[in-house]
This record gives structure tokens, sequence and C-alpha cells, in this order.
């Protein structure tokens, strides 16, 4: 992840300064990142992201991985936040000719993941529940997840998910890219 990140942010000719600006990580977090002297929590990871104006499956997504139509399970980018045990598989294959881009996400019980509104490249998404309960809150708003529930919604505002329930909540994201 650090070399990724080091990646995305010298591609924009970004200094750390400048992404510590954009993100409200500090120059000091983000070095140690790229240098995998610290593991990042999901939610720092979405400020930084957030600050490149790039999705978190662009970031986690390995470089490396063949461009194919076809996306196997096992050959799945899966990363694992180690705060809160959230997980995240990369479902879509990087070639994905439609434009939409799937993610599951596996959130533990009693654990939340806030992350801030996006400034730069924001997009619209869906969540839709496939067990579990999750409450969403977007901006002001606030729902309530269950299995079979979608929800459209962006990331121009802040957005925290939460899973207040005994069982794990499971969940996909699907973006259209732009």
């Amino acid at each position: 992840l650090g070399t990724r990140l080091q990646s995305l942010r010298a591609q924009q000719g970004l200094s750390l300064g400048a992404l510590a600006d954009r993100s409200g990580v500090s120059k000091t977090m983000i070095a140690r990142v790229e240098r995998a002297e610290s593991s990042a929590t999901a939610a720092l990871l979405g400020r930084l992201c957030a600050g490149l104006g790039v999705r978190l499956s662009s970031l986690i997504a390995a470089a490396d991985r063949p461009s194919t139509p076809l996306s196997r399970f096992p050959d799945q980018p899966v990363w694992r936040d180690p705060k809160t045990g959230y997980l995240r598989r990369q479902i879509s294959p990087p070639a994905a000719s439609s434009g939409l881009e799937i993610t599951e996400i596996t959130l533990p019980p009693g654990k939340k993941v806030p992350y801030r509104a996006w400034t730069a490249n924001a997009y619209a998404q869906q969540i839709l529940v496939l067990s579990g309960e999750l409450h969403l809150r977007t901006g002001d708003e606030r729902f309530v997840l269950r299995k079979g529930d979608c929800l459209d919604f962006n990331v121009l505002r802040p957005n925290t998910f939460e899973n207040r329930g005994k069982t794990f909540a499971r969940y996909l994201i699907i973006i259209r890219k732009h």
C-alpha cells in the first residue's frame, strides 16, 4: 500500500506537504505509511484518497494485477483494516469495460468507519446489503440498511458506516467510474 500511495502521489506531482494539506493527514504520517512503518486504517486511507482524488479501490488494487475482463475469486485483492478488522475485497476485474466497480465489504460487529467529504473527483455509489445490518450516515441523513436494501448516495458529504449489531455486516459498494 505504501508504494502504491507514493506512486499515486508522484503521478500527480504532489509533495508530502501538498497531500497533507489536501487530506488533513500529517506529512509524518503519510511518510510513515509510504515507508510501511505504520499500518493505515480505512478512515486514514479514505482521507488520503480524498486528497488524491482517487477511489480507495484504486489505492488497494494490485498494480501488477493483469488487465483481464475476468476476476477470479482467489485473485481478487483483499485488504484488512488493522484497527477495525474491516475487510475489503475488490471484486471487479481491473479491465471492466462496463465502467462499474464492485467492492465487497465485511464490517465486524461494533465497528464503524468514517469518511470525509470529497472535494475532487467525487462520484456516486450504491450500497447493497448482503447480510447483517448497517447504519449509514451520509451528511445529515441516517439510514438503517438490512439484507437486500440498496441505497444510492455520493461522497460529496461525509459518510459513516457502522455495524451496531452482533453479527458481521456484509455489503457491496457499486461505483460507476467516470
